[in-house]
């Protein structure tokens, strides 16, 4: 899992690794690197993160379309329009005890408190803007 937090004006990468039932964890400050997926998820959503993540706040529009007309909304239905991330994680999908496989999962933190998230298997497509990163006329799919 990664965590990325945003505190005084500054971002934080936060890893946590598990291999053979051991837990290893470290951070990054300035300079942030969020390492690709091992499943691939997300790959161009990923860079573009971290150079958001780099160059200042991470500020983000989520579309339901490609043209950008209809916006996707967060938790509290309000629209994802130049929206400042507080936080943003994605937990490896896994095999748990009670309902087997479980998907990989990625959210978002608006910086009210709200959410957006996108399962691993979720089909729906998604069209994003980041600011001073990406060009709001030629939105990216987020896959």
């Amino acid at each position: 899992m990664y965590q990325t937090t945003f505190k005084d004006n500054k971002y934080t990468i936060f890893h946590d690794y598990s291999e053979n039932n051991t837990r290893d964890f470290d951070m990054s400050y300035g300079g942030i690197h969020i390492a690709p997926l091992d499943n691939d998820e997300f790959t161009i959503f990923l860079q573009d993160i971290n150079t958001a993540v780099n160059l200042g706040p991470f500020i983000i529009s989520i579309f339901m379309d490609a043209s950008g007309t209809t916006y996707a909304k967060d938790t509290n239905g309000n629209d994802i329009n130049l929206r400042l991330v507080k936080s943003n994680s994605y937990t490896y999908p896994y095999m748990d005890s009670i309902a087997g496989y479980v998907d990989g999962l990625f959210i978002l933190i608006f910086d009210d408190g709200s959410t957006f998230s996108n399962v691993d298997l979720n089909h729906a497509a998604y069209w994003y803007y980041i600011q001073g990163v990406s060009d709001i006329n030629n939105l990216l799919q987020w896959t």
